[in-house]
């Protein structure tokens, strides 16, 4: 079952949808439960929603202009919903839509009046709603990594080191198989801060910047830089590593499992919507170099890929 659950009415269904994609993008279609993408035919529509809910990490509760109009009737299944998560101790986090105003306690039914002393999440309608989704994130990714226990993921001490070798050796084997010499003379290596300074051409670089804790999966942001000694030769770097790892989403086990003991676990790259020039801007103050932003998941073996968020 999904991670996140998205409770919400029936009116407020198009930007219910815009949230879910947007959601979906960033954590993975598998990872967000909405009831019109996930309900198969011929089951109880009523069981089969409780247990996804029983099941996810946080239930997103969104509120807009007509919510609570229906919220004290019985058998309100947007109730239901926000019982059934306090119920089973699944955090709320609710999400005012526009200029909707948080509901009073007195106004909500007993089983749900918790809800009314939380803090809310306001996301707008217009052109703010993709900054709105970006500051509700990580409030999202805290609920997921406040409950996060240590697995097979975090158990190697070793493992952030290991997944950008492995990805490293990766682009050396493949940049090898290549038929155009730029591609095949390039240097890839992994770099901190301290050796932007020293970056000369024909070489391809990772910069890791951040790393994220969510739930049993651990995500490495990163960018790809290319410096060549021309323009022409940094394009190619580019159009030819976006291909490959868009080919190839899932390090081989050869540069990634092979090196861990009795654990199962996967390297699964994506590209990401963080502006690489922003993160280059905070490193280091050498002119721009053309860069991509990607996010490599590590995560037990069968966990769904975690794909980019797009601009909106």
């Amino acid at each position: 079952m999904a991670t996140i659950f998205l409770s919400y009415r029936r009116t407020d269904g198009p930007q219910a949808c815009r949230i879910y994609d947007w959601l979906s993008a960033r954590f993975g279609g598998d990872a967000v439960f909405m009831d019109v993408t996930a309900i198969p035919f011929a089951v109880s529509f009523s069981e089969f929603i409780r247990e996804a809910i029983e099941q996810s990490k946080v239930l997103i509760a969104l509120i807009g202009a007509d919510w609570h109009e229906r919220i004290a009737e019985p058998n309100d299944s947007v109730c239901m919903e926000i019982e059934t998560a306090l119920v089973n101790g699944i955090p709320v986090l609710p999400v005012l839509i526009g200029n909707t105003p948080m509901p009073d306690r007195d106004s909500l039914p007993d089983e749900i009046a918790d809800i009314a002393t939380q803090n809310a999440v306001t996301v707008g309608v217009l052109h703010n709603f993709h900054s709105h989704m970006q500051s509700l994130l990580p409030k999202i990714e805290s609920i997921l990594g406040a409950m996060s226990v240590e697995s097979e993921v975090t158990a190697n001490p070793r493992i952030v080191q290991l997944a950008c070798r492995g990805i490293v050796d990766y682009l050396i084997e493949q940049a090898g198989y290549s038929s155009n010499p730029d591609v095949q003379s390039v240097n890839w290596q992994s770099i901190g801060t301290n050796e932007f300074e020293t970056m000369t051409g024909n070489t391809g670089t990772l910069f890791l910047h951040r790393i994220t804790r969510l739930a049993e999966l651990l995500e490495l942001h990163f960018i790809l830089s290319f410096w060549g000694h021309a323009s022409d030769i940094e394009y190619v770097l580019a159009g030819w590593a976006i291909s490959e790892l868009e080919r190839t989403p899932v390090i081989p086990e050869n540069h990634f499992g092979l090196y861990l003991e009795d654990v199962e676990l996967e390297l699964k790259l994506r590209r990401s919507d963080e502006d690489a020039r922003q993160i280059w801007k905070m490193v280091t103050d050498r002119s721009l170099r053309l860069s991509l932003s990607y996010v490599a998941t590590i995560a037990p073996r069968g966990v769904a890929p975690v794909p980019q968020v797009p601009e909106i």
